[in-house]
């Protein structure tokens, strides 16, 4: 008798340990919302932050790459002893191109037909850098200057000292800007237009009035 309610006993605890296991061992429907929208607010507030951050490395990224070919077309100039005339332009639709030939008379850098006479290339090799391009990364929004100029095949300075080429970059939200500068002594500066549009790494640049 006493052996039947010992095992009884036993049964009804094990019973009862189980069924409070069953209560603590998963997620009630309560916590599982919960956690949903827990996890939709952190998504939510990360985003901006994530899209900002591509939009920063991808004007940088543009931005090196077009200081890259115009620092490539000054050495060019001094590594072959020859002249080599950079051109530019833009439309109002932010098309934009930058082409480099050896030589003087500048070449038209929207020019597609590789056998034109004014097509941008070196040795037969396209030196063009455009928009079309560059793609999704279209972050050219301004470009001031005459058209064109040409590096002095000795010292890598423009042949013309009047010259000078200014541009303006920025993220498509306008979130982020920078500008770049190419001055007589053919030096490229990149830098940012202010502080309210600064992009981390790079400095605000100087205005003429506070350099003096």
């Amino acid at each position: 008798m006493q052996i039947r309610e010992f095992t009884s006993s036993l049964r009804r605890s094990r019973a009862r340990s189980a069924m409070s296991l069953s209560r603590h061992s998963g997620f009630t429907i309560v916590e599982l919302m919960l956690s949903l929208v827990l996890l939709a607010i952190g998504a939510a507030l990360s985003l901006p932050s994530y899209r900002a951050m591509i939009e920063k490395r991808q004007l940088t990224h543009g931005a090196e790459q077009l200081q890259a070919f115009v620092n490539a077309a000054q050495l060019e100039a001094t590594k072959r002893n020859r002249v080599v005339t950079v051109s530019y332009s833009i439309t109002d639709d932010d098309d934009w191109c930058f082409g480099a030939v050896l030589g003087d008379t500048a070449c038209d850098c929207k020019e597609t037909v590789s056998t034109e006479a004014d097509y941008c290339a070196i040795d037969g090799a396209p030196s063009i850098m455009s928009s079309d391009l560059a793609g999704s990364n279209s972050f050219l929004t301004l470009v001031d200057g005459d058209g064109a100029y040409s590096y002095d095949p000795v010292r890598g300075i423009f042949n013309d000292l009047d010259d000078i080429l200014t541009t303006q970059l920025s993220t498509e939200s306008q979130t982020f800007q920078l500008e770049m500068t190419v001055g007589r002594t053919g030096q490229v500066n990149l830098c940012s237009p202010n502080s309210a549009h600064s992009v981390p790494g790079y400095k605000v640049c100087v205005a003429d009035d506070e350099e003096a």
